[in-house]
């Protein structure tokens, strides 16, 4: 201080410029102290932060070094264990997944396979060139006044002419088969009149093409019936028929078959079936059949075959009845239609 006013003293300088030049110099001091206390904890700052990363890391280290044998082979199988663990959910996860891309491509094919069906029963409801008259084939025994249903092409078989067969050769094929048909039919059920009447009524009326020279037309038709009073005589135990049998062939067929099933829009005659599953039996028109007197009645019709609602049952058919009835008679080519109770 002395040297300054001394210094101010010798420049003829008063005593406020003196004092002006010490708080100057203490400013200066103040700055200086201020930058280097920021400089030191700015460094203390950055060692704290590099001490925290790094002590974790020699913490886990120290651990480690003071485990035990024992606890450091538990941590090992313990760790092995989970390996394990993740490999076997690694693997069940992989086979799951192939399982669900079997499981897609399953359903892809059975998509396709249905696809297929419902096109194969379209164009086979579309396609059916189904121009023939349906015909019940029928004889009649005349000596216990009953009727029989007659295998309709094992008839066609017998008493049609095959190419460059001789006369003599056609005639006696035709009685050995007739008469095998015969005793075919001997074994079968033998209805009474009423009981005809009513399964023939059981059958409805069906639409037939009739194709004309420009075009075609549409008419109802009602199942037809056929019979053969040699194949009739046969049923009955005669060789050769009598003259009073024939009487009685026409007479019954004539007189029998008058009423007619409902009416319909269908190309087929169809019938409606009851099944009894308690029993095994079936009933058409209030006529109980059993089993294989249905099948005898679906193998008597010819031409063009007959569509059968069943009633009696849900689901699936009964194996019985596809086992004793539908598979034998034909009905394989796709389920019958099935109506609602």
């Amino acid at each position: 201080m002395k040297a300054l006013s001394d210094s101010h003293g010798s420049t003829n300088t008063n005593t406020y410029e003196t004092f002006a030049d010490l708080v100057f110099c203490a400013l200066v001091v103040l700055v200086l102290f201020v930058v280097t206390l920021a400089v030191e904890v700015s460094q203390r700052v950055r060692s704290n932060l590099v001490v925290t990363d790094v002590v974790p890391a020699v913490e886990v280290v120290e651990r480690v070094e003071t485990l035990s044998p024992e606890e450091v082979k538990s941590l090992s199988e313990r760790l092995q264990k989970q390996k394990i663990e993740m490999d076997s959910q690694r693997r069940r996860l992989q086979t799951q997944e192939q399982q669900l891309q079997d499981l897609r491509s399953r359903i892809s094919g059975q998509e396709n396979s249905l696809s297929n069906k419902i096109a194969a029963l379209a164009g086979e409801q579309r396609f059916t060139g189904a121009t023939e008259p349906a015909i019940l084939q029928l004889a009649y025994n005349y000596k216990v006044d009953r009727f029989v249903f007659v295998r309709r092409k094992e008839f066609t078989n017998a008493t049609t002419r095959k190419s460059g067969e001789s006369d003599l050769a056609y005639s006696l094929r035709q009685q050995a088969e007739l008469a095998r048909l015969a005793v075919l039919s001997r074994t079968q059920r033998h209805f009474t009149p009423d009981e005809t009447n009513a399964i023939y009524a059981g059958f409805s009326l069906y639409k037939q093409i009739n194709p004309t020279e420009r075009s075609y037309s549409v008419t109802s038709e009602r199942l037809g019936v056929n019979y053969s009073s040699g194949l009739s005589g046969y049923i009955a135990g005669d060789a050769d028929l009598p003259s009073y049998a024939i009487d009685k062939i026409e007479n019954a067929m004539n007189q029998n078959f008058n009423e007619t099933g409902p009416d319909s829009n269908l190309m087929y005659p169809s019938a409606l079936v009851q099944v009894q599953g308690n029993t095994q039996t079936v009933v058409i028109n209030n006529v109980v059949l059993s089993a294989k007197d249905f099948k005898d009645i679906l193998l008597a019709v010819g031409g063009r075959g007959v569509m059968l609602d069943f009633v009696g049952y849900t689901g699936a058919a009964p194996e019985w009845l596809i086992e004793q009835v539908l598979t034998p008679t034909g009905y394989i080519g796709k389920t019958p239609k099935l109506l609602a109770e």
